[in-house]
């Protein structure tokens, strides 16, 4: 019986960063232990939602010019050059009220620099090219439905293959990265349109796709053990006191004017990556692998859009820090570590 390996990579927006981070800790473990494939190479399933299927792909996709794919150093590099071209700093944006106000009647950020961007990371390539197996999560308002994205070598004779594998890549990333206020809804379609999504973030209810990965990796390779690697963005720890929240409407609860910015959807997303990092740490004890530290003490902003080097920074410390903490746990993960078989 094999054991196949899966990476699982949170959403998280600015703070992708952090998975980045903790995946070029990984990849130096792995050359230290006199490994040369690609660290990319070693998982037979792939899983990433909004900013960590941007992560997801590049591992899986070579460049455009058919060169190797992405280290995650390079990656590392992608989120701290380009964070805020995808995220520019807006004129009196944290003024309570006043500077929200725009989110409340349209999106808050253009999706063309971000789109440009993938246009220059991933050119036209469509899932048919993944060298490994890939899924990204998306899900759609029309038609109403859930939208899971794959493609790779196992999927090469199955209908996913048909279904998916020539939808480009930057398309379903911009679909699993377009949360609601923040970026409009994106478009994907198949090259002659007989097939077609308008997608929102997979995080509205995938944020952490370790599980809904797990359950496809059962159906892919039927009977073999599988061992998780899971990437967090940073676990937000922000309280909300009983006296202030009996007292919310809608205002308080879900518009980006309030001053505790949006915080069902905040609930929703840290609810289900906590429910989804319980419930594989039941079913699979030492082979799940999780990498997250919390958001406090000066580690960085929850906010999903706080591009300024202040919060870059931060989250750098706080995703270092959290990597000296579990270096004996990635070290024992890259010593076990071995390219796929093709």
């Amino acid at each position: 019986m094999a054991t196949r390996h899966i990476l699982a990579i949170d959403g998280g927006g600015v703070r992708g960063l952090v998975a980045a981070i903790v995946l070029e800790a990984l990849d130096q473990e792995f050359k230290s232990a006199g490994k040369k494939s690609a660290v990319g190479d070693c998982f037979d399933l792939i899983a990433g939602t909004s900013s960590g299927a941007l992560i997801a792909a590049a591992l899986t996709l070579p460049a455009p010019d058919g060169g190797p794919s992405p280290t995650p150093r390079a990656l590392r590099g992608f989120f701290e050059q380009h964070a805020r071209t995808i995220f520019p700093p807006r004129p009196f944006c944290n003024i309570p009220v006043i500077g929200r106000l725009p989110q409340l009647f349209g999106p808050l950020h253009d999706p063309a620099p971000f789109e440009a961007l993938l246009k220059m990371q991933f050119g036209d390539m469509v899932f048919a090219s993944a060298r490994r197996n890939l899924m990204i999560p998306a899900y759609s308002i029309d038609p109403r439905d859930i939208v899971l994205f794959r493609g790779g070598p196992a999927y090469a004779e199955r209908e996913e293959g048909e279904r998916y594998g020539m939808i480009r890549l930057r398309d379903a990333i911009m679909g699993s990265s377009a949360a609601p206020t923040f970026f409009p809804p994106h478009r994907v379609t198949n090259p002659d349109r007989s097939l077609a999504w308008t997608t929102i973030d997979g995080g509205v209810y995938l944020n952490d796709p370790a599980m809904a990965a797990v359950a496809e990796a059962a159906r892919l390779f039927p009977g073999d053990d599988v061992r998780v690697v899971s990437l967090g963005s940073g676990r937000q720890t922000r309280n909300y006191p009983f006296e202030q929240a009996r007292r919310w409407g809608f205002s308080q609860w879900v518009s980006p004017t309030g001053r505790f910015r949006t915080p069902l959807i905040s609930a929703i997303q840290d609810g289900q990556a906590r429910a989804v990092g319980r419930q594989l740490h039941y079913l699979l004890g030492d082979n799940y692998y999780r990498f997250d530290y919390r958001l406090e003490k000066g580690r960085g902003s929850d906010k999903l859009d706080d591009a300024s080097k202040k919060n870059l920074k931060r989250l750098t410390r706080g995703a270092l820090e959290m990597v000296e903490e579990m270096r004996p746990r990635l070290r024992e993960l890259a010593a076990s570590l071995k390219p796929v078989e093709r």
